[in-house]
């Protein structure tokens, strides 16, 4: 996995700055992002038959601050997500049979770099804790919960419709867990993200 992180991270450099020439304009912002993670993949490990299993859902809330220049911008995110049935978010309230109910918490470090016109890379590390919970109505057992916090690394791309508003995918596998176990977990989201610029600074080069 390190390896893998590795490489990645090369290629997304190499291939990102091919081409390109030195700015003559020196941009410069900072501002916040809201995103919105509406649609969901978890790989999970389910504690009541003890396998890993796979999950999609939707919803989720997000927000970060950030620092672009040029090509080149770093933001740090937090946010949750969800797996609710219906892409509206209308929560499942039946109290039938049995259900499994996966979501997360998240914070993470990423860099983004624009590759080629609206199209962009992204790369960082993050921490995630995986909330678990298992209830079964017909037997009326107690309610199973766990929570499995851990570190992992992101990589993504994003598509930038205009200034503010921009459509991403996220995959976010683990390299350890703060856990007793070795199981793989990973997150994947699609994103909708608004970007807020808060303050800009625009520096032309001389020469």
């Amino acid at each position: 996995m390190k390896i893998f992180f590795v490489f990645i991270f090369s290629l997304f450099f190499i291939v990102s700055t091919q081409g390109q020439s030195t700015p003559k304009n020196n941009n410069r912002s900072f501002g916040i992002t809201l995103s919105f993670p509406w649609l969901n993949f978890y790989n999970y490990y389910d504690y009541k038959e003890n396998i890993s299993k796979n999950k999609s859902g939707f919803f989720g809330l997000g927000i970060a601050t950030y620092y672009q220049k040029d090509k080149n911008k770093i933001s740090f995110n937090v946010g949750t997500t969800e797996d609710l049935s219906s892409p509206v978010g209308i929560i499942d309230y039946s109290d039938k049979g049995q259900k499994i109910n996966i979501g997360s918490t998240f914070a993470e470090l990423i860099y983004h770099r624009t590759i080629y016109n609206s199209f962009g890379g992204i790369i960082g590390l993050n921490f995630i804790n995986y909330k678990y919970q298992y209830i079964n109505y017909t037997d009326h057992l107690p309610v199973l919960k766990r929570a499995d916090k851990t570190l992992g690394y992101t990589i993504g791309a994003e598509y930038k419709f205009n200034k503010f508003i921009s459509a991403a995918l996220f995959y976010r596998p683990i390299l350890g867990s703060f856990e007793a176990d070795d199981y793989y977990r990973h997150l994947i989201s699609v994103d909708i993200r608004i970007n807020l610029e808060l303050k800009k600074k625009r520096k032309i080069n001389q020469g």
